[in-house]
């Protein structure tokens, strides 16, 4: 997982470098680097958060880091979905990649909310469901070029499919991971 999101951030850092050759990226590069900006601190600091023997030694550090993670999330969600209602192929990439960046604040809204409560519990299951959101960056990376070079799909149907492929599956995976903590003997007995 950390392997993954460094080297999607060292992809994304190429767009703060130079302007992107593709015209439809370069004509709204602040909402995309804002976009890129938030996603490649999540991205660092997201597996951290699951450590832990980090929150065991250093509970202080895991706040602060989760702080920082949290507005990286604000900040890549909002330019996520100004990024999602122009993005290429139409209205079923402005939904897929539209509802993502909402899904993505809402969850961190969440899990910041069960935090403030005092509901640990609560906090993670919404992390979980969050971080599946953030390697929605990695997924999509994998995916499109295997539609694209493996599979030989066109652009198109291949933008659409992964405008929705590189999230929801990661989603699903996480409630799955959610509810069978939940129904794990470990965790009824706490």
């Amino acid at each position: 997982m950390l392997l993954s999101s460094v080297a999607i951030v060292a992809y994304a850092a190429t767009y703060f470098i130079a302007i992107p050759g593709d015209k439809h990226f370069a004509k709204y590069i602040r909402p995309l680097r804002f976009h890129i900006a938030g996603g490649m601190g999540a991205l660092l600091t997201g597996p951290w958060q699951f450590s832990s023997k980090l929150r065991a030694r250093a509970l202080n550090f895991h706040r602060w880091l989760g702080r920082f993670y949290l507005v990286e999330v604000l900040i890549g969600s909002i330019g996520g979905f100004a990024m999602a209602v122009v993005s290429s192929e139409g209205l079923p990439t402005h939904l897929g990649f539209g509802i993502l960046a909402v899904l993505w604040f809402f969850t961190s809204l969440q899990a910041y909310r069960m935090v403030r409560r005092g509901n640990i519990e609560a906090h993670r299951q919404w992390m979980i469901r969050n971080f599946a959101l953030t390697l929605a960056a990695v997924t999509l990376r994998i995916q499109l070029p295997v539609m694209l070079a493996l599979l030989h799909w066109p652009f198109r149907p291949s933008y659409i499919t992964v405008s929705w492929l590189c999230w929801v599956p990661n989603l699903l995976v996480a409630e799955w991971m959610v509810r069978r903590r939940m129904t794990s003997p470990a965790q009824r007995a706490t």
